[in-house]
C-alpha cells in the first residue's frame, strides 16, 4: 500500500484534512488516516506557518559606522529552521523518509506554496516525492472532498512559490541595503542622534508613509481659493440649472450672468430606464475597508476574524482579492439562502437564483473566490462577538445577491440662454429592490414633465465657492483605494504593512475618524529619500515590481532576471545617493 505524506500549513487545517479523509488516528506528530478516495496510507503533519527562515548573513547594520561597503549582496540566501519549530520539522522529516509522494495542502496562496517548499527545500530528496497540490478554499467536508477530487499538479502551482521567493529575496535585499544605507547617512548629517533607533526602508512600507506624508502636506500647504458658477433657477417648479464654467473672480462672473437673459429654452430632455445590481461580493479589501468604516476595526484585526471563522468551517478562504465565484459555489449557496436568512435573522426577497455575470464567473476565479458563507451554518450563540458581526455582513452581503436589481429612470434636462447651456439631472425609483434592506438608499430628484422647445421663466444668480482641500487618507481609503491604484501589496500582507508602519513609528491613526497622520519621524525619513532621489518613496515604483512579480507566477518571467534588475536598481540608488548626500 501506498503513503502519502500530506503536508499542511497548521495543525487546525491539518486535523480537518485528516477527517475529511476517513477515520484518522491521532499521533504524537499529526494524523494518519487510511483514504479509500486516494487509495493510500495518508500521513497527515502540520507545520506552523513558517518552519524556516531566511538566515542575515551580517551583522546589525545598527552597528555601523560606514556606508562605503554598501551595497552588500549575499551570493546565496540561506535558510534555518526556527528554533521553536525543529519538533514539527523533524516529523515532516521522518514522515518524508517513509513516503512514496507528497501532497503539499499549505494554504492555497503564495505564502502557503512558500512555506511548503522552504521546508522540502531542507529535507534532501524531498522534492522528487511531491506529486499532488490540494487547493482548497473551503475547510468544510463538501469542500475538501470537492477538493480533493480536483488535486492540480505541483507544476500547476509552484510558480507562485518562484514569486513568492523572488518578493521575499528582494524585499531582503531592499530593506538590508537602503535601511543602513539611510539611517547612516542621516547620522553622519546629524538628521538623527548617533545612538537611534534605525531607519527602514522597504518597498512597501515606505511608499505607503509617502502617501501619508505628501497627503498631510497638500492639506496643510493647501491655500482655498474662491470660484464664481452662474445658475439659473425656475421658481414655478423648485429647479436648478447649473453652468460648467468656473470663474476666479466676481467681476468676470457678474458680466457673464448680465449676458443672460430671464427667459430659457429647453433644448434636450433625455430620459433613460436603469437598473443597478447589488453591491458586489466581499474580496478581503473590501471586508476590511468597511469594518473600517463602519467599527473602526483595524485591517490586521479583520483578517484575524476571518480567518477564525475559515478555520471553523463558516467562512470561504479569507486572502483573496477576487469578488467573484463560481457556479459550484454559487449552486450551494442558493440551496442554503433560508438557512442564511434565519442565521443572521434577516428576510430578503430573493428572485435571482439563477448565476449572473456581475458575481459568477467560472473563467475569472482562477485562484481563490469571494469571501463568502460556507455550506455549514454556524450557531451564532457559540460564535466570539466579533466573530458574528463579521459573519452577518458577509452573509448578508452575499443574499444581497440574489435580490432584486434597484431600478429607477434617470433623466436629464438641458436649457438654452443666450447661447449658454445649463444642465440638471435627476432620478425616480421604480423599485427599490435591493436597496431597501439597506439603512442608506438613493436620495430622488423628481423634475417636472418639461418639454423640448418649451420657454421658462428663470432666475438668473451666483453662486460663490471655494475650492477644498484634499481629503485626509484613512485606513478605509488606504485599504480601499490607494493601495490598489498603485498595487502596493496583496490582500494578505497589507494589513501586516499598515500596522508595521505604525509600529515603526512613521505613521498615527486616529482611532475614532480612522485618519492617518505623519509622525515627526516619518516626515523626516520621506524628505530625506526624496533629497537622495530614492525611488521607494514614489508607489509607482512599487507598481511595477508587483507587474513583474505576477509575471514570475505566471511563469512568464524567471525570477533570477527580476532579482537582478532589483540589485542593480540598488546600486544606482546607492551611488547617486552617496554622490548627493
Amino acid at each position: 500500500m501506498r503513503t502519502i505524506l500530506l503536508l499542511a500549513e497548521k495543525p487546525d487545517q491539518a486535523k480537518k484534512y485528516a477527517n475529511a479523509l476517513g477515520s484518522p488516528k491521532k499521533t504524537d506528530t499529526g494524523w494518519d488516516v487510511y483514504s479509500e478516495q486516494l487509495s493510500a496510507q495518508v500521513l497527515v503533519r502540520p507545520a506552523v506557518g513558517h518552519l524556516v527562515e531566511r538566515s542575515n548573513p551580517w551583522t546589525n547594520f545598527e552597528n555601523w559606522e560606514s556606508v562605503e561597503r554598501l551595497p552588500m549582496f549575499p551570493d546565496h540566501f540561506d535558510f534555518e529552521i526556527k528554533k521553536n519549530t525543529k519538533k514539527n520539522f523533524n516529523a515532516i522529516k521522518n514522515a518524508i523518509k517513509t513516503a512514496d509522494s507528497i501532497m503539499i495542502g499549505t494554504d492555497p496562496d503564495r505564502e502557503g506554496e512558500a512555506i511548503a517548499y522552504y521546508i522540502l527545500n531542507k529535507i534532501p530528496g524531498s522534492l522528487k516525492k511531491v506529486s499532488y497540490r490540494l487547493w482548497a478554499n473551503s475547510l468544510t467536508q463538501k469542500g475538501l472532498d470537492m477538493a480533493f477530487r480536483n488535486l492540480r499538479r505541483p507544476e500547476e502551482t509552484v510558480n507562485y512559490y518562484h514569486e513568492a521567493e523572488a518578493r521575499g529575496e528582494a524585499d531582503w535585499l531592499v530593506g538590508f541595503n537602503l535601511s543602513p544605507f539611510t539611517t547612516l547617512m542621516m547620522r553622519d548629517h546629524e538628521l538623527i542622534p548617533e545612538k537611534s533607533k534605525g531607519m527602514t526602508v522597504g518597498r512597501v512600507q515606505t511608499p505607503i508613509v509617502s502617501l501619508i506624508v505628501k497627503n498631510n502636506e497638500e492639506i496643510e500647504n493647501f491655500v482655498s481659493k474662491p470660484f464664481w458658477q452662474l445658475r439659473l433657477f425656475d421658481q414655478t417648479n423648485q429647479v436648478a440649472f447649473s453652468h460648467e464654467a468656473k470663474f476666479e473672480t466676481e467681476a468676470e462672473a457678474v458680466e457673464a450672468l448680465d449676458l443672460l437673459s430671464d427667459r430659457a429654452t429647453i433644448t434636450q430632455v433625455s430620459s433613460e430606464k436603469k437598473s443597478k445590481t447589488a453591491p458586489k461580493l466581499y474580496n478581503l479589501t473590501d471586508i476590511q475597508a468597511e469594518m473600517s468604516k463602519l467599527y473602526k476595526f483595524d485591517a490586521d484585526r479583520t483578517k484575524s476574524i476571518i480567518q477564525s471563522l475559515y478555520q471553523k468551517g463558516y467562512m470561504s478562504y479569507p486572502r483573496t482579492n477576487s469578488n467573484l465565484i463560481t457556479t459550484n459555489e454559487f449552486d450551494y449557496l442558493v440551496e442554503h439562502i433560508d438557512d442564511y436568512q434565519a442565521a443572521i435573522g434577516k428576510t430578503i426577497e430573493t428572485p435571482n437564483r439563477s448565476p449572473r455575470k456581475s458575481f459568477v464567473n467560472d473563467k475569472k476565479v482562477v485562484e481563490h473566490y469571494a469571501i463568502i458563507p460556507t455550506e455549514i451554518i454556524p450557531n451564532m450563540e457559540e460564535l466570539e462577538k466579533e466573530e458574528r458581526l463579521i459573519y452577518q455582513m458577509v452573509t448578508f452581503r452575499t443574499l444581497l445577491m440574489f435580490a432584486p436589481d434597484y431600478e429607477y429612470t434617470s433623466t436629464s434636462i438641458t436649457l438654452d440662454n443666450n447661447g449658454q447651456e445649463f444642465k440638471t439631472t435627476g432620478s425616480v425609483t421604480l423599485s427599490k429592490g435591493w436597496q431597501v434592506y439597506l439603512p442608506s438608499q438613493s436620495k430622488e430628484q423628481v423634475l417636472p414633465p418639461y418639454q423640448e422647445g418649451q420657454e421658462i421663466a428663470v432666475e438668473r444668480q451666483l453662486k460663490e465657492d471655494a475650492t477644498k482641500p484634499p481629503q485626509r487618507i484613512t485606513e478605509n481609503s488606504l485599504l480601499k483605494k490607494w493601495l490598489p491604484k498603485y498595487s502596493l501589496g496583496t490582500p494578505a500582507t497589507r494589513d501586516a504593512m499598515i500596522k508595521s508602519v505604525q509600529d515603526k513609528g512613521y505613521i498615527t491613526k486616529d482611532k475614532k475618524s480612522g485618519q492617518l497622520f505623519p509622525t515627526e519621524r516619518g516626515i523626516l525619513l520621506i524628505h530625506y529619500l526624496d533629497k537622495l532621489n530614492i525611488a521607494y518613496t514614489n508607489p509607482e515604483t512599487t507598481g511595477k515590481w508587483e507587474t513583474a512579480l505576477a509575471k514570475i507566477g505566471e511563469g512568464k518571467m524567471k525570477k533570477e532576471d527580476f532579482v537582478a534588475k532589483v540589485r542593480l536598481a540598488i546600486t544606482k540608488q546607492i551611488e547617486r545617493g552617496k554622490e548627493i548626500g
